[in-house]
């Protein structure tokens, strides 16, 4: 499997615990799937800035939660 094929299957499993994550940050189910969206786009725009070998989730998650800081600017 491509290394670029992994990462995007790594993404789609992660989509659980991003939810939950949002979620837990905003209390609205509708607002969260949108943060897991904005999450996930941003995700793959810049997965050239991802170091393999890293932990995907923290960068995930650390994304998804400055998402969501940045709707209160």
């Amino acid at each position: 499997m491509a290394a670029r094929e992994k990462l995007r299957d790594d993404l789609v499993r992660a989509i659980p615990s991003l939810r939950a994550f949002a979620l837990s940050l905003c209390g609205n189910p509708e607002r969260a799937d949108d943060l897991v969206q904005e999450t996930l786009m941003k995700a793959w725009a810049n997965l050239s800035s991802f170091v393999e070998g890293t932990n995907l989730s923290a960068w995930l998650f650390t994304i998804l939660r400055n998402a969501f800081y940045s709707d209160f600017r």
